[in-house]
């Protein structure tokens, strides 16, 4: 209705079917518009949807200004999101690239802030069974590190008795407050002793006589080299807490290698209401009401004699979308997955194939113009398959804002599936239920 309302096809609509009530139902219909956009978070543009559907997953940039001029700008690239909570490791720094906004939006105003340095007393972390820093005291007794029976193939249980026993008392919290939304370059840390004497400690790993110890478990992964990494920390805006729906849409992405295709299977598909249904039942039904509706082939009585029959080919429930592959423009061997069509084994309707009836695979097939193919990166699903499920997403920010938006993430599949297609067969004919 919202893409009728869009489009004016409502409109014309009302034109066509009502007399005196035209105005209102107009007017209901723009109302009904402005409080969808106001309540829901969507992309105007097909430019600001962040959505891949090659990758399955979302793809986004955001900037950041290095310099009080503002014209250098650091970048930084989410490729590859879809876990459903944003946080600082989904960003990568792009220093070749430079982000641009959509025509006629220029960039906020420069916030590049220069800070004084901050005097702070460092706390230690402390942790359950941590060694005492000093000796000849006692000990919790509830955490014995000392009783630990580890094998050689125990590796995470061996770091954790390493850090507890031997680097416990190496970390220290820092209270530095930072604005959302901020990256940061901290410069060094300087250190002052009981004896006065000031010591300057820098980022573990600078210097090229450094880098066999680098340690840059924290840090963000610069796009230039597979070694650079960037020291700087970055706040993202996101929030700690979401409150989720059920899901309104779910697919089940299988590979079937009795046929050599790519399932999308919709387990369910957006309702009338807004809700979503069982994608299985809602196929099951549309299947029967255009079987109920064909005509009626009668067999030759010279037929139902016969022992066996000619099978042209099975059917698969019309939830289930195939992807075939295709080779990629240039190249010999490497494919892409292409989203085809069942036949739908009906003379009763004028439609020849299965569509899809989520928006998930329904790229290309609601926008204007001729309908577009939809290719899919074939190592995008791996043996495991691929769940994409969309609910929506509520939270409420800093200000009391409540934010509302439908959102994606991918999840590992089930395994492997079986459609039971197959074509040209010969089977027996069961003639245990004829008289």
């Amino acid at each position: 209705m919202l893409t009728a309302i869009e489009s004016g096809d409502f409109d014309q609509w009302v034109e066509e079917q009502f007399g005196s009530e035209r105005q209102v139902l107009k007017e209901l219909g723009r109302d009904f518009r402005n409080w969808f956009y106001r309540l829901y978070s969507q992309p105007q543009t097909a430019k600001e949807d962040a959505w891949a559907p090659s990758y399955l997953e979302y793809q986004f940039a955001v900037s950041a200004p290095e310099d009080e001029s503002g014209n250098n700008r650091a970048m930084l690239v989410a490729e590859q999101y879809h876990q459903g909570h944003l946080d600082w490791y989904s960003f990568d720094i792009d220093t070749q690239s430079r982000l641009e906004d959509l025509p006629g939006a220029p960039f906020s105003e420069n916030s590049f802030e220069v800070q004084k340095p901050l005097a702070f007393l460092p706390t230690q972390i402390e942790f359950n069974g941590m060694p005492n820093v000093r000796w000849w005291e006692f000990e919790d007794r509830r955490t014995d590190f000392g009783s630990i029976r580890a094998g050689t193939t125990d590796v995470p249980l061996l770091l954790l008795a390493e850090l507890g026993l031997i680097y416990g008392n190496d970390w220290t919290v820092i209270p530095y407050n930072m604005k959302v939304g901020t990256l940061a370059e901290i410069k060094g840390i300087i250190v002052t002793d009981v004896f006065g004497v000031r010591t300057l400690v820098r980022a573990a790993g600078q210097g090229q006589r450094m880098d066999w110890q680098k340690w840059s478990m924290y840090n963000l992964k610069s796009l230039a080299g597979r070694d650079q990494v960037d020291n700087r920390l970055f706040l993202p805006p996101s929030v700690a807490k979401i409150q989720e729906s059920n899901p309104i849409e779910k697919i089940m992405l299988a590979r079937d290698e009795m046929t050599n295709i790519v399932w999308g299977v919709e387990e369910r598909i957006p309702g009338i209401s807004g809700n979503g249904v069982d994608g299985f039942e809602a196929a099951t039904a549309l299947s029967n009401y255009f079987s109920h509706g064909a005509p009626q082939t009668t067999i030759p009585t010279k037929a139902n004699e016969a022992k066996i029959r000619y099978v042209l080919g099975t059917s698969v429930p019309e939830n289930w979308i195939p992807f075939i592959a295709r080779h990629k423009p240039g190249s010999n061997r490497q494919i892409r997955l292409q989203r085809a069509a069942m036949p739908r084994l009906t003379d009763a309707v004028e439609t020849s194939h299965i569509e899809p009836r989520g928006r998930i695979l329904r790229i290309g097939l609601d926008g204007p113009g001729d309908k577009k193919p939809y290719l899919l990166h074939e190592e995008e699903v791996p043996r495991a398959g691929v769940i994409i499920t969309q609910s929506c997403q509520r939270t409420r920010w800093f200000n009391g804002k409540v934010l509302t938006w439908l959102g994606r993430r991918r999840e590992t599949g089930r395994g492997e599936g079986a459609s039971g297609l197959i074509f040209d067969q010969i089977v027996p004919v069961d003639r245990s239920n004829t008289d």
